[in-house]
């Protein structure tokens, strides 16, 4: 799975139960397909982070109404696409919730 089918797997998955609010972007498929995307979702910022040359993805959720950049980042998921589907969007979910 590469970044751009990482993003949009991550998209179909939350628009079901939350809107979100894009806030930054960056693709570079010149540099091993890395990129990222900074979203806010209720009320919280998220950034899910690929890079495309180790195939990590890394998933990091900010406090409940910071401002976006100034905020401080709680790093959830750090590993392979596999563990981000498969853990790291079930750990977002859950911290949204809260």
């Amino acid at each position: 799975m590469n970044y751009l089918e990482i993003i949009s797997y991550f998209e179909d998955q939350i628009k079901e139960k939350s809107k979100y609010e894009l806030l930054e972007m960056h693709y570079a498929p010149y540099s091993f397909g890395s990129g990222f995307r900074t979203y806010r979702i209720n009320g919280k910022i998220i950034k899910i982070i690929y890079n495309g040359k180790e195939n990590l993805v890394e998933l990091k959720i900010s406090n409940r109404h910071e401002k976006y950049p100034l905020n401080s980042w709680k790093s959830f998921s750090l590993g392979d696409v596999n563990d981000f589907i498969d853990k790291g969007i079930i750990q977002m979910k859950d911290e949204l919730k809260g």
